[in-house]
């Protein structure tokens, strides 16, 4: 009986022994990971770690990341409320455990759990079931797990990051933001204090009908704190005073829609570091809201803005979409700056940048400004005046549509094409023979985005001698796939911005020269096809500022001009920012020319001369085709032949000549433009040789004219145009085989054409003619 007694005793130690074993193995199976897998809300961040906007997580719950560290105040708090053995006990107390289950044995009922935060953190693990002993088991098997393969300070963390804090709000940072509007390491100790409180009765945080509950909790907490030593006396005294929150303060609203962008593109981020200035996006919210009642006055009811730092291209300030009113119509959560829109003349520095390198201009080199067609194609400028020749310059200080698109004419739609994708262009979606010369002049879709990292990368490449990489713009550590390296070189760079520097600001601005301390600002104005876009973008060392106006429906408004809607914006904000400075002059990548004074070409015979300065690497190498050497009789001034000096009075002389078609126009705006000298009727060489006096500007040869019929039926008639060098020139118009007749003064004829091939033919008075052959179509 006493070997059989014994047998069954080492038998039930083998069972004890196995279990034990079991349960210690148990306890070093690896947790599962994560731990919480529920979805988190998308939270964007400023330079200092400040919350800038947050979206609500997918299960409609405020739950923020775990933070790595928690303030002293809030830990200290939490512990000696919930547990006051928590950094000694093995993730289960005892002495905690003996009192809950006689309190609950005497009640007849679970009135106490005896958990300690740990069992807490294990109860969320599994999902905070129902309250029984086979639970409260698995809970305390969990907890132990948990202390041996975690640390207290990790244990901690995942329990405030996750415990429930009243409402939909979970978690210690959601729940500083969402009661205090703060940072919990900025939160005092009678806020950490009610805080620690709220996971034993989230339901309690009714802010309206449970004050003194929550009140009374908190007093007690900070009771304790004091009598322990943790707090003064005078900071005992100084925190019950402090008031309980009154009503949940509302989430931060900054640069939402960038958070929504970078949400989207990086879904498995939660949480966006970026290097915004939040003290900065708070002034320009203050100006935007100001120019939003100005314009959404005149029916422009959308803005965006962008502040980049030029060095890092790290966004300084976002506002994707400032809507005139919160209202569906005006398309409030569209990021507007991240769009596609018409690009007005934002491009026309590049193209002037890009063709000073490639030797095809110098800043004062003429470029002609007169009625232009390219088939049915016929750009105007934004004043529909022509001024017969401006210097390259000067078309990009005015912008100047005409000379603009001849330009991309000389250097190649294609290759500018080509340099824009280089340069980060990323909406242009159509291949460059669908743009053709449009391309220049809005027909290309940029975005706010991308113009102003483009902007801000032909300031850094001002500054540096080497090729710079071609960054997007930057969002903290979120950062899209950089561009190719600047296909713009450092000299062209630093002139192009030199050449913006001198746009005429708009209002009160354009007077910035008579105040000390004005900060030199490069930048243009865009304004697309049927005043639907408004764009403004100014450039220094330091910063770029990008603005865009307009209605997100894309609707177009009188007043919805580059000028008058987006840069008194861009201006005001770059008012607000001291200390913005100017690129240096790069010497190294910059060589001087002489050129003749008159057209910016090399000189040609004796032209007055200057200096000019071009990209080092550049080989310009056009010789003036606007200087002749005449032969002029020193007594009547009249344009003769050598062979008719018979008393040594005819000389050589430099004239400036224009062609016939630019010198109508230039004359009118230069007043000192002097044209050739009529010739001495005794001795008249044959003047076709020189070009003769006059030029058919309409039609142009081989163009296909389209005429349309009027509403009555009748068929709509063609204008026919010609230039000359001289005022009192007179023409003969021939119209295939039919002369029309005569004109003086304003060179123009309006015909009914048939359909079909035409010639035009004119003739001076001095019998040197020109033609033209054109076709009409219905």
């Amino acid at each position: 009986m006493l070997r059989l007694s014994r047998l069954i005793n080492r038998r039930w130690l083998i069972v004890v022994a196995t279990l034990v074993a079991v349960f210690g193995l148990s306890l070093g199976w690896p947790l599962p990971q994560p731990l919480f897998n529920q979805p988190l809300s998308r939270l964007l961040l400023d330079q200092n770690g400040q919350l800038l906007s947050a979206r609500i997580a997918g299960d409609q719950q405020w739950r923020f990341q775990s933070v790595s560290s928690l303030p002293e105040a809030y830990t200290t708090s939490l512990i000696q409320f919930e547990d006051k053995r928590f950094m000694s006990h093995p993730g289960v107390d005892p002495l905690a455990i003996i009192r809950a289950f006689y309190l609950n044995l005497k009640s007849g009922r679970i009135v106490s759990g005896g958990s300690t935060i740990t069992m807490q953190l294990a109860r969320m693990v599994e999902g905070n079931r129902a309250r029984t002993w086979w639970q409260k088991l698995q809970e305390l098997h969990l907890a132990l797990r948990l202390e041996l393969q975690l640390s207290k300070q990790q244990i901690l963390s995942l329990y405030a990051a996750n415990a429930p804090m009243g409402g939909n709000t979970v978690g210690i940072e959601a729940a500083a933001w969402r009661y205090f509007g703060r940072r919990l390491t900025e939160l005092s100790w009678a806020e950490s204090a009610l805080l620690a409180v709220l996971p034993n009765s989230p339901s309690a945080m009714h802010l309206a009908r449970s004050r003194e509950q929550l009140r009374h909790k908190r007093d007690f907490l900070l009771h304790k704190l004091w009598q322990k030593g943790i707090l003064s006396e005078q900071d005992y005294r100084l925190s019950l005073l402090e008031p309980i929150p009154d009503k949940p303060q509302p989430w931060p609203a900054l640069a939402g829609h960038l958070l929504d962008r970078l949400s989207q593109e990086f879904p498995d981020q939660a949480v966006f570091h970026t290097e915004i200035d939040r003290r900065l996006t708070r002034k320009i919210e203050f100006i935007l809201q100001q120019h939003s009642q100005r314009l959404g006055a005149l029916g422009i009811n959308n803005l965006a803005l962008i502040v980049v730092d030029n060095a890092t291209l790290q966004v300084k300030a976002y506002f994707g979409n400032t809507p005139f009113s919160q209202r569906p119509e005006f398309a409030p959560y569209v990021d507007i700056a991240s769009q596609p829109r018409s690009s007005g003349s934002t491009l026309k520095p590049f193209l002037y940048a890009s063709m000073l390198d490639s030797g095809d201009i110098t800043p004062r080199m003429l470029v002609p400004d007169i009625p232009t067609a390219y088939g049915s194609y016929q750009p105007t400028n934004y004043d529909e005046s022509y001024r017969g020749a401006v210097s390259a310059r000067s078309a990009l200080t005015a912008s100047l549509n005409i000379p603009s698109v001849r330009m991309l004419d000389q250097y190649s739609y294609q290759a500018f094409y080509d340099q824009l994708k280089q340069m980060g262009f990323s909406h242009l979606f159509r291949t460059p023979e669908e743009y053709g010369l449009s391309l220049i002049l809005g027909g290309a879709e940029v975005s706010l985005v991308d113009l102003t990292a483009a902007y801000a990368n032909l300031s850094r490449q001002a500054q540096r001698a080497e090729s710079i990489v071609q960054l997007p713009l930057r969002y903290g550590e979120a950062a899209l796939p950089e561009a190719g390296h600047s296909p713009i070189s450092q000299g062209a760079a630093w002139l192009t911005l030199d050449a913006l520097s001198d746009v005429t600001r708009p209002g009160l601005h354009s007077m910035h020269r008579l105040f000390a301390g004005s900060a030199k600002v490069a930048w243009k104005t865009g304004t697309s096809y049927g005043l639907r876009d408004g764009w403004a973008i100014g450039t220094t060392r330091d910063l770029t500022v990008g603005v865009w106006t307009g209605n997100a429906n894309g609707e177009g408004r009188q007043l919805l001009t580059g000028t008058r809607a987006a840069a008194p914006i861009l201006f005001d904000t770059l008012k607000i920012m001291p200390g913005l400075s100017w690129p240096q002059t790069p010497d190294a990548a910059l060589k001087s020319i002489q050129v003749c004074r008159d057209n910016g070409y090399l000189p040609k015979f004796d032209c007055s001369r200057e200096s000019v300065l071009i990209p080092a690497g550049a080989r310009f190498e056009k010789i003036s085709p606007h200087h002749f050497q005449v032969s002029v009789d020193r007594k009547t001034g009249l344009r003769t032949s050598r062979e008719c000096d018979q008393s040594g009075r005819v000389v050589s002389k430099t004239f400036f000549q224009l062609p016939p078609s630019q010198a109508f126009y230039y004359r009118t705006a230069h007043p000192d433009y002097t044209p050739l000298p009529g010739f001495d009727s005794a001795c008249s060489p044959d003047r076709r040789m020189l070009g003769g006096n006059f030029e058919i500007t309409y039609p142009a040869p081989g163009q296909v004219i389209s005429v349309p019929r009027y509403l009555n039926g009748l068929q709509g008639e063609v204008v026919l145009r010609a230039s000359t060098s001289r005022e009192s020139a007179r023409l003969f118009w021939h119209l295939d085989k039919h002369y029309l007749g005569e004109t003086r003064t304003f060179h123009e004829f309006s015909v009914a054409l048939d359909e079909g091939p035409h010639q035009l033919r004119l003739v001076d008075e001095q019998g040197v003619w020109q033609q033209v052959r054109f076709s009409v179509v219905r």
